[in-house]
């Protein structure tokens, strides 16, 4: 059976990313729109390669690493908090297109769940129970 991989994810991703970017140009035909949904899911999409990065420098490496991994982490989400704020603050966005942008990582895990299950080697590993 095919198996999620990370790099599946951040695949799905991008493709979120650029035709969420259309669709909302396409839609709305004002830049905020795009703006708004195009940050929000450019910051996620990379906020999930960091948080990749540092997990497997975290998890795989040894010694100095893993305390560089009690560092890392928090201080990323700071950062995350403080870009979203500072966009929040001074940019001009419209919120419901910014938090669909915040969400594209929950929306690309689902399709790529979504792919597994139509994937025919999938099924057949269902029905013959191997």
């Amino acid at each position: 059976m095919k198996e999620t991989t990370i790099i599946n994810i951040e695949h799905v991703n991008v493709i979120v990313l650029v035709m969420g970017s259309l669709l909302s140009i396409l839609i709305m035909r004002e830049f905020k729109y795009l703006f708004s949904f195009a940050v929000a899911s450019s910051i996620m999409t990379l906020n999930f390669r960091f948080l990749k990065k540092i997990m497997e420098a975290g998890f795989l490496e040894s010694g100095s690493a893993k305390r560089g991994f009690l560092i890392t982490l928090p201080l990323k989400f700071l950062v995350l908090v403080g870009l979203i704020v500072v966009v929040l603050v001074y940019g001009e966005i419209d919120i419901i297109f910014f938090l669909i942008g915040l969400s594209t990582v929950f929306i690309s895990i689902v399709i790529n769940q979504i792919a597994v299950l139509f994937n025919p080697e999938a099924k057949r590993r269902q029905k013959d129970g191997a």
